[in-house]
């Protein structure tokens, strides 16, 4: 009894002896599979990061062709506010225009941008692998969509259009949120959204509507719009407080309009110069021609009801061609409602306040609100217009 005591213990024992090896192979094999669904993961999400940091890096280095034929420095310094900064070793940020490859490489208008960046690993360290390499690659085009950026931004939300028509073959429109077209006619070198788009019944003579990066605001590279937010005009003192006019035919000068400003029914001439108005402007049934204006709203609204514009913006000096200027401390509407033909020659700036029209601008026009709403309108912008795709904007384009 006690031989046969003695040999099943022995016989257990080499059983035990051998799970342990095949418990650590199991165990090894979890550990493996355990390290790359966590690695791989992570791999995958930081990937998405520099993809979207070569994107946004290419578009930088395409819009710098408009002021240097080397984008480096520039689409460098986008990738680096992204969290890639080139080092050489770990972060890897090359710039090629044309690109060095692919259906654009012999594009001098294209910027390529490889982003590659040695990534650490987890439980991959185990396994003798301490980083992983990973590489990103986007191609922006400088001017696309025949040459020419926006000249109609919408740049917090929406553009809703109803029966407008739009001549503006050198030109863009880009809504940074959702777009609406209802019976419209929509020639432009480019049409894009970054929401949704919805089309009823329009026509698109040149561009169709398409999905679109996110547009920046043009003001900074605007002179005029970068003097008047580096340098917004005192409200002080007034010049005139409290103007009522009603049945009224007559020239205004340049000045500071405080209080309300209110005008019915009246044919108003506006000298060349600088208009600011403190606490916005209200129009009735109004008619006003001007060459050589600015109208600064500094607060509150921009009314204008069955009113006519033939309003031209400076040609020369700090002002030069912006016609209607509202900071973006004021998100007041501006309503311009004509009762007619209007000739509208300048830019129209208010980037947090809501554009609604009905009116027809016959000449150059750079609209850049935060919302739009255009119903029975027309604009037209011709080719040789200042603003026409002027400043121009990189598109990606692989």
């Amino acid at each position: 009894m006690e031989l046969g005591s003695t040999r099943r213990r022995r016989d257990r024992n080499g059983e035990r002896g051998q799970v342990i090896p095949i418990v650590a192979l199991a165990l090894f094999v979890l550990f493996g599979a355990a390290a790359m669904a966590v690695d791989v993961g992570y791999l995958r999400y930081t990937q998405r990061i520099q993809q979207n940091a070569a994107d946004s890096a290419a578009i930088a280095g395409a819009n710098e062709l408009a002021y240097t034929a080397d984008p480096t420095a520039a689409a460098r310094a986008d990738a680096a506010l992204n969290g890639f900064t080139h080092d050489g070793t770990n972060v890897t940020v090359a710039v090629n225009t044309p690109p060095s490859t692919g259906p654009y490489s012999g594009n001098a208008n294209a910027v390529e941008v490889i982003v590659s960046a040695r990534h650490p690993m987890f439980f991959e360290r185990a396994l003798g692998i301490a980083n992983t390499n990973v590489a990103a690659r986007a191609v922006a085009i400088f001017g696309a969509g025949n040459g020419a950026g926006p000249c109609i931004y919408a740049l917090q939300s929406d553009i809703d259009m109803n029966s407008a028509t739009v001549n503006a073959p050198s030109c863009g429109i880009i809504s940074n949120g959702i777009m609406n077209l209802n019976s419209d006619r929509i020639t432009a070198a480019s049409i894009g959204a970054v929401g949704q788009i919805n089309v009823n019944s329009s026509t698109f003579p040149e561009a169709s509507p398409a999905h679109a990066l996110a547009a920046s605001d043009p003001c900074p590279t605007i002179r005029s719009c970068a003097y008047l937010t580096a340098n917004p005009p005192a409200q002080s003192p007034c010049n005139y407080s409290n103007l009522s006019l009603n049945s009224w035919t007559g020239t205004l000068s340049p000045g500071v309009y405080c209080q309300s400003v209110n005008m019915n029914s009246s044919t108003v001439t506006l000298q060349p110069g600088l208009y600011v108005f403190t606490n916005g402007l209200n129009a009735n049934s109004t008619s006003f021609t001007g060459s050589g204006v600015t109208l600064y709203i500094a607060q509150s609204s921009l009314n204008a009801n069955s009113s006519s514009f033939n309003l031209t913006a400076p040609t020369t000096g700090n002002y030069a061609g912006m016609l209607i200027y509202q900071p973006a401390s004021n998100s007041s509407s501006a309503n311009l409602n004509s009762s007619g033909s209007s000739d509208v020659a300048g830019a129209i700036y208010m980037p947090t306040g809501t554009f609604t029209t009905n009116s027809t601008f016959d000449t150059s026009v750079l609209i850049v609100t935060a919302i739009i709403h255009m119903n029975s309108s027309t604009v037209n912008v011709p080719a040789n217009s200042t603003f026409a795709g002027s400043p121009r904007h990189g598109y990606l384009a692989e």
